[in-house]
């Protein structure tokens, strides 16, 4: 997560940056208290189509994050400067909402695909996310989709907790609540009505006589519902002004149209009606998905209907996965498309396999199929 670093279109100050682990040292100067400089407007204009945008700021997505992915821009860098692939990084503003930035990634995905070279495409956590439509609306673009942690269709409330207190990094926070609760598309991985759950028992929300609640009867989608329950800005502002109460409605309401598009297409996920074209249209296409079962991940908040409280501070279930996401989150396809599950190496969680060697030897791979003169090459350069 927050793997593209931010800076402002203007030069700016750190103040406008995201670049870890320089950002540690605003949190420290803060007392601990969280980058807050990232903020975004919390004003929203309709587009041409009628639908509410929000405004933009002068900060803009920059580069990969060395910061947690060394390991593996390092790999794909030395094979690129030494002219055996063509590399191309995408990266996007974690903070706007997913339904303006897959379109975005979809339109920069479409300019470096448009010859007739197929390419791997290789996407980390929400990457898949954000990358599926296209590859589903262009499955001849691609000879093989490395899909590392995978975010795609089973959604949870994990980040009720930052919402409420910001993001931490152990023990610092790294991220505002003030900041984090501008942030459109954080909010785009609650689950709606409608969707399969992934995690442990029937739903994220379990009372304490054990009691599942649906996103039907605790609309994490309303308002209301965050006031009810005294979440996010509601538990830690006592007065939430209108302005910030039509905010926080646009980024449910973007996240909930956007999941809509992704999650709801069919009654079961092995659906065809997933898929763009025909499912003879994706058969070329390798799909590999890497990840580990091996290590508790949030499944459900327990939530007190009586004192309306939901308490974010700590996970009530948890299910087998990366740490992050469930297991049965990075390991499904939309549409049952056939894929290959690779295990990530052991110690490895939903941040930290992305530099996994197991995960470069599977690039390579898929890089230098039938080339062994090629594969030598990658090999000795990477020595």
């Amino acid at each position: 997560m927050y793997s593209s670093t931010l800076r402002s279109t203007t030069g700016g100050c750190l103040r406008d940056r995201w670049d870890p682990p320089r950002s540690l040292l605003l949190t420290l100067s803060k007392l601990n208290n969280g980058h807050n400089g990232l903020k975004l407007p919390i004003t929203w204009s309709k587009n041409n189509h009628g639908v509410y945008v929000q405004d933009k700021d002068g900060v803009e997505a920059a580069e990969c994050l060395q910061f947690v992915q060394s390991g593996l821009l390092t790999f794909l860098d030395t094979l690129h400067i030494n002219g055996l692939i063509d590399l191309h990084k995408i990266v996007w503003d974690w903070r706007r909402s997913f339904e303006e930035t897959e379109q975005e990634i979809a339109k920069k995905i479409e300019t470096i695909c448009s010859s007739s070279r197929q390419a791997t495409i290789l996407t980390h956590s929400t990457g898949a996310l954000l990358a599926w439509p296209t590859i589903s609306r262009h499955p001849e673009f691609f000879s093989c989709w490395i899909n590392a942690a995978g975010c795609l269709l089973k959604g949870n409330n994990l980040f009720l907790s930052d919402f409420d207190r910001g993001y931490m990094m152990g023990s610092l926070r790294m991220l505002s609540k003030e900041a984090f609760f501008t942030f459109p598309g954080l909010y785009c991985y609650f689950p709606i009505l409608g969707e399969e759950f992934g995690g442990t028992g029937e739903s994220d929300l379990i009372d304490p006589d054990g009691k599942y609640y649906t996103p039907q009867e605790i609309d994490i989608h309303k308002v209301s519902t965050w006031e009810e329950f005294k979440l996010g800005i509601f538990g830690w502002k006592s007065q939430v002004t209108a302005q910030e109460r039509e905010h926080l409605q646009h980024c449910l309401d973007t996240a909930k149209r956007f999941r809509q598009k992704i999650v709801l297409k069919g009654e079961d996920p092995h659906d065809s009606s997933f898929l763009d074209k025909d499912r003879n249209a994706y058969n070329h296409l390798k799909i590999i998905c890497y990840g580990t079962d091996k290590l508790k991940s949030h499944s459900a908040f327990e939530i007190d209907t009586n004192n309306k409280t939901i308490d974010t501070s700590v996970s009530k279930l948890q299910a087998s996965g990366d740490g992050t996401l469930f297991a049965t989150n990075w390991q499904q396809v939309p549409g049952g498309l056939k894929r290959e599950i690779v295990m990530a190496e052991d110690g490895s969680n939903h941040v930290s396999l992305v530099n996994d060697k197991k995960l470069r030897g599977v690039l390579l791979d898929n890089f230098f199929a039938g080339d062994e003169l090629k594969r030598a090459s990658a090999e000795s350069l990477l020595k």
